[in-house]
């Protein structure tokens, strides 16, 4: 008996779902190792959804510009995040918040970043809540 209660626990703990805590629109940014700033302003919707608008700024003040778009929903107790049309294998990030209104994810697993696991960290913070939106359907 206790070990279908075992059982029954994990699936839920390995539902996905959505942190409401993470809706809204956030910025952060990261400096790599080349001197490369990353600067991006995230939204993240209650359905599921996300638009990051990036800009890259390089050590000669060039400046790149590009916009992303996917999915995201929290499995566990892991961040998950994929960019559309690929939908391939999403980006892993454990995420906790270190201040109320910001995030700090650590990367746990990805296929594009080329940081490794554990290498890539960053925090995020919330500029302002996401216009409402209806939850429906599974993510």
């Amino acid at each position: 008996m206790s070990l279908l209660g075992c059982s029954a626990i994990t699936a839920v703990n390995q539902r996905s779902f959505i942190d409401v805590k993470l809706i809204g629109v956030w910025e952060g940014e990261y400096v790599e190792e080349s001197g490369t700033v990353k600067r991006w302003t995230q939204t993240r919707n209650a359905d599921g959804t996300y638009t990051i608008d990036f800009s890259f700024t390089g050590l000669d003040d060039t400046v790149k510009s590009f916009t992303e778009s996917g999915k995201w929903w929290i499995r566990g107790s892991l961040f998950y995040e994929v960019a559309l049309p690929q939908e391939g294998r999403p980006d892993k990030y454990q995420y906790s918040f270190k201040k109320k209104e910001c995030v700090s994810f650590v990367l746990v697993e990805s296929d594009e970043l080329a940081e490794g696991a554990g290498g890539y960290a960053f925090s995020e913070c919330l500029v302002t809540d996401s216009p409402p939106a209806t939850i429906g359907g599974s993510i």
